[in-house]
């Protein structure tokens, strides 16, 4: 991705006026919201009966895979199907995420992406005026269920996080096919091709399941096309924390191919100079 934070006027007038100075209470106030919600719907919505489940069940697949050499439910492969929990949509190469925990505490799923982006987001110092937006994101009862849940998509988020800071991470996303677009920081990076490859020559033990995949996706019934919808708000947190950044990366965080900002010469004895 070559773009990067918002020009400065626009950032120069968002930045200043009324707007900075409630900015942060007002998400301080959408995180306390988001914090009672949860805890309402542990309380009267039995949230706690999936915690960690979205986990359980890839961890299950991941055993299924190791000891049977199977990845998706059997009724998952004779046509179509109507969604259920359980069913799996990642393709089989994402049993390398899952592999760790059939051994590890579910909780830590959680918290290690949760903790990436979060150091992301506070190295990336996003204005005032963008705190608001990143905490909104939280207020989705689907956002909050699938923290509750460990979804997968929380390392997808961890990946574009530290993809908005060196750029190659963020390839680690298209283990998640429908979140490919978020995958683009550092696309013009030797390492990001080199992931992609690295997770290209990982399926080829498991390419028979691998090709697999479309159709099993293809044919379920009930929103398996635009199921990610529901990740958006996720997803759209350390974008928003980039394009709202206060700091400008080092050059160890800058992606490869990245233009450096305008007024800046090359260093010295390069070809361009």
């Amino acid at each position: 991705m070559t773009g990067g934070a918002l020009s400065p006027p626009l950032r120069t007038r968002l930045a200043g006026g009324s707007w900075s100075r409630w900015a942060k209470p007002l998400a301080l106030a959408f995180v306390v919201l988001a914090v009672a919600m949860t805890i309402a719907g542990i309380l009267w919505f039995d949230w706690l009966y999936w915690w960690t489940r979205d986990l359980d069940w890839y961890v299950d697949a991941t055993r299924r895979l190791l000891t049977e050499g199977t990845w998706y439910l059997d009724r998952q492969l004779h046509g179509p199907y109507e969604l259920q929990g359980g069913d799996v949509l990642y393709p089989p190469v994402s049993a390398i995420l899952f592999a760790p925990w059939l051994v590890l505490p579910g909780w830590s799923f959680i918290a290690i992406p949760v903790a990436i982006t979060a150091w992301a987001v506070r190295r990336l110092r996003p204005a005032a005026w963008v705190w608001p937006l990143m905490a909104l994101c939280l207020l989705s009862p689907q956002t909050l269920g699938k923290v509750m849940a460990a979804n997968p998509t929380l390392w997808a988020m961890a990946a574009v996080s530290l993809g908005t800071l060196y750029g190659w991470p963020a390839a680690f996303a298209v283990v998640k096919p429908t979140l490919v677009p978020f995958a683009v920081f550092g696309i013009r990076s030797r390492r990001w091709w080199l992931v992609i490859a690295g997770l290209a020559i990982a399926s080829l033990p498991v390419l028979g399941l691998t090709l697999l995949y479309p159709q099993v996706v293809l044919d379920a019934r009930g929103g398996a096309l635009y199921y990610s919808i529901w990740d958006l708000p996720l997803m759209l947190i350390p974008v928003i924390a980039w394009l709202g950044r206060s700091r400008e990366p080092t050059p160890a965080e800058t992606p490869a191919g990245t233009p450096p900002p305008a007024g800046t010469l090359p260093p010295a004895g390069s070809p361009d100079r």
